[in-house]
């Protein structure tokens, strides 16, 4: 079995959302990696724009409400991924992972802050990661891939 991208779709899914929920290193590293440190002036002072408004009290609700529907999404379809692959090979685990998700998705919507958010991270890699790599790997064994 060769192993493409839309393998890995679940788990890279899981990554990317659970760097979501580190709320403070995005607050603090918006856009540090590589275009605030660039040449493009123009698009640097626009982007400390943004970095000051997410980062000040009286504006970052409507970037706190923009960065819940991105998580939720991402919980989503990671839900949906989990679902369509593994559903009939390992229905509790599933079933599981979707309860858990659905749990989640709730508390980030009830989430009244970034910080809020940074404390469900522990939860997202417990409940949704950690269990979808497994069934992930699992797959990976029944299909004869070699695991390094």
């Amino acid at each position: 079995m060769v192993l493409t991208l839309n393998e890995i779709r679940s788990i890279g899914l899981c990554v990317t959302t659970q760097e979501l929920f580190d709320t403070k290193r995005f607050l603090y590293n918006y856009c540090d990696s590589l275009i605030l440190r660039g040449k493009d002036d123009q698009l640097k002072n626009n982007l400390i724009g943004v970095k000051r408004e997410m980062n000040a009290l009286t504006t970052q609700r409507k970037f706190l409400d923009g960065y819940k529907a991105i998580i939720t999404n991402n919980i989503d379809k990671i839900l949906s991924l989990v679902s369509s692959r593994y559903e009939k090979i390992e229905p509790n685990d599933v079933r599981k992972i979707g309860m858990n998700g659905r749990d989640l998705i709730k508390k980030t919507l009830k989430s009244n802050s970034f910080e809020e958010i940074l404390s469900l991270e522990g939860e997202f890699k417990s409940k949704i990661t950690l269990p979808t790599y497994e069934l992930f790997l699992n797959e990976l064994k029944r299909s004869n891939v070699k695991i390094i």
